[in-house]
């Protein structure tokens, strides 16, 4: 696991994702534990959190930045099948299943990172039912969110798969702005890097986003969604 050495401790009441974290449902004294015991720390672009196969040191909670989390496939390729951001947790399932980390995750930009280390992740789970109902909720969310991409990838064509990412990932990004490699991107949607750039600049030409280098913003998102809800 690769990051730099500065730490710049984040207190979960001050986090600008407090509102819509798990941590919301935790007593004040269980707040002050967690910030006892977890660890901030910066990742640069490229840095590895954990790697498939690890086993689970704790959750990750993304203050910042974005995290790419990656299964390994077939002649050494790799399938993104999340792209976690700010607010999002990371890494929790392993735990919870008491299992390996089954994919690994990767930063996409540089971000900042809470690791809440696994006991006392655990001692939440079990002590408080409110926290432990929220994180099977987010669970279960997740794997709704996973049926239906799989279901896209089988039903709807690349160029409605690339919009629909592209609503998603503007959407979860606070900025709206999408700055991912066209390599990421195509994994993503489960496509070749060509394709991605082909549609892209067809996207662009359309009056529907802009690109600038490696940026990409939306401009017109009900054609936007016009288009991911093709299905032919």
């Amino acid at each position: 696991m690769k990051k730099n050495h500065h730490q710049d401790h984040v207190l979960c009441e001050k986090c600008k994702n407090a509102k819509s974290s798990l941590i919301k449902f935790c007593t004040q004294q269980q707040v002050e534990n967690v910030n006892y015991a977890k660890t901030c720390s910066t990742y640069k672009r490229g840095d590895v959190l954990f790697h498939e196969g690890g086993l689970p040191l704790g959750i990750f909670c993304l203050n910042s930045g974005s995290i790419k989390i990656v299964k390994s496939a077939s002649g050494g390729k790799e399938q993104i099948v999340r792209i976690a951001t700010s607010g999002d947790i990371v890494g929790y399932r392993s735990l919870l299943m008491r299992q390996r980390y089954s994919a690994s995750a990767i930063a996409t930009e540089d971000c900042k990172v809470c690791l809440i280390p696994r006991e006392e992740f655990m001692k939440l789970t079990t002590e408080n039912p409110k926290f432990y109902e929220a994180l099977i909720e987010r669970l279960c969310k997740e794997l709704e969110e996973s049926q239906n991409k799989m279901a896209d990838i089988a039903y709807k064509p690349v160029r409605g798969r690339l919009a629909e990412a592209l609503l998603l990932l503007s959407q979860s990004n606070e900025n709206g702005l999408i700055n991912l490699t066209r390599e990421d991107l195509a994994s993503f949607i489960g496509t070749v890097k060509e394709t991605t750039i082909r549609l892209l600049s067809e996207f662009k030409e359309e009056g529907l986003i802009e690109v600038d280098r490696r940026t990409i913003r939306l401009i017109d998102v009900v054609g936007l969604e016009k288009v991911s809800n093709i299905y032919d």
